[in-house]
């Protein structure tokens, strides 16, 4: 296969949706040779924040002088973007190579009535990948849970790191915080440390129990202190460590970029390798700032809170929002979290079947208050909100609409 080849046969396996649990992926790993049983991993799970975690993580650890590999979801740009090595999408080759040697695998088993999803898939590879590629850590962010999350074939990580727990995929993951903290601390393993952030008291319950009974020690970085947020960057206290600088904006950023300093001091990262880890670590599309634009992944309640703490903390003048969700998120209650700050609202609809419909979505808005109107296309939405105007632009919710969003917003600007 080439890349494109593979590409379409990983495409080929998305019909099959959605399966937790463990017992595809084993027989999958098992076939390659168990790579994920060979590499050092760092395994991060959340509600919010995980993408955000890894990308401290790697980039602590690169500082440190260690080669980290990391693999996260979904991919928002570039696809290979999901799979990293030292900062740097693998090859097409390197994946073409590999998605070519795990097809028999997968359609032997296809054989046995066993089917492997497109996410399982992209999870063998990955570690088949990371595997070959030999590096010292391998950061791994769960898709979705954390019990029942293909990643979690991982039976002995380095760290386990468990981000911002709140209400997300309630179909799958239960409906109360409790239920889904049982999810999340999933990845916990007997005997390895496992590091979090502040947490509602119901999920730090579970997460402390769970360390207990597996005697893994517990590291809770929520001794954070004198957050001061600028236009470029946002400096903060961290137990002993005074002034640590970040670059990437959201009032939500020192809780993950604290959770990935206990990660890897207890990796043994020193100060230097987190001061300098933390300045230069990227995200694409977290808070993102494009001249009087930015770009945010929020889709969930929780993450719409922090989304608007963030508005107040960093723009200065009117707003006007672009908003798309999939109709499986709690839309409602994005809407009247985020409508208080908008001065107007454009809604679309994301690509594919879980896309929202926009009516439905400006419909909501409207009933909180909002000068709301609904879309065709994402772009005459932008250039909607570009012509009303408001001093800032705000687009968010499903992170599918953002690669498109930018490319929109370069072409709009000329850059």
């Amino acid at each position: 296969m080439d890349y494109y080849e593979a590409r379409d046969f990983i495409q080929s396996l998305a019909p099959r949706g959605i399966e937790p649990g463990l017992g595809t992926i084993t027989k999958l790993c098992a076939l390659a040779g168990d790579p994920q049983l060979k590499i050092s991993a760092v395994h991060i799970a959340g509600t919010n924040g995980k993408g955000s975690a890894g990308a401290f993580t790697e980039s602590i650890l690169m500082s440190a002088g260690r080669s980290v590999c990391r693999f996260s979801s979904p991919a928002v740009g570039d696809h290979l973007e999901m799979f990293t090595i030292n900062g740097q999408p693998v090859s097409r080759s390197d994946y073409a190579e590999t998605v070519t040697m795990l097809a028999p695998l997968i359609k032997r088993l296809e054989a046995e009535s066993v089917f492997p999803t497109s996410f399982e898939a992209e999870t063998a590879a990955a570690f088949v990948m990371f595997e070959k590629a030999g590096t010292d850590h391998a950061v791994i962010e769960c898709g979705m849970g954390g019990r029942l999350d293909c990643t979690n074939v991982i039976s002995s990580p380095a760290v386990s790191v468990i981000t911002s727990i709140s209400p997300d995929h309630t179909a799958f993951l239960g409906s109360s915080v409790s239920d889904i903290a049982r999810e999340k601390a999933g990845i916990i393993k007997h005997g390895c440390p496992a590091v979090t952030v502040s947490q509602p008291q119901a999920a730090a319950e579970v997460i402390e129990r769970t360390c207990k009974e597996l005697s893994s020690p517990l590291y809770t970085a929520d001794d954070i202190r004198n957050v001061n947020f600028s236009e470029n960057e946002t400096s903060f206290d961290l137990d002993s460590l005074k002034n640590l600088k970040i670059r990437l904006m959201g009032t939500f950023q020192p809780q993950n970029a604290a959770a990935a300093v206990k990660a890897c001091t207890l990796l043994g990262a020193d100060e230097t390798a987190v001061r300098r880890g933390l300045a230069a670590a990227k995200w694409e599309h977290r808070f993102e700032r494009i001249g009087r634009y930015i770009l945010d992944g929020a889709h969930n309640p929780a993450a719409a809170k922090e989304l608007i703490n963030s508005v107040r903390a960093y723009l200065k003048g009117s707003t006007a929002f672009v908003c798309g969700v999939f109709r499986d998120k709690d839309y409602r209650q994005i809407a009247a979290v985020t409508s208080q700050c908008a001065d107007r609202v454009y809604t679309v609809k994301p690509p594919g079947e879980r896309g929202l419909d926009s009516s439905t979505l400006c419909a909501a808005f409207r009933e909180h208050g909002a000068a709301a109107e609904a879309s065709d296309e994402l772009e005459t939405a932008i250039l909607s909100a570009a012509g009303s105007g408001c001093d800032n632009i705000l687009i968010f919710g499903s992170l599918s609409i953002l690669s498109e969003a930018k490319r929109i917003i370069m072409n709009s600007e000329g850059k």
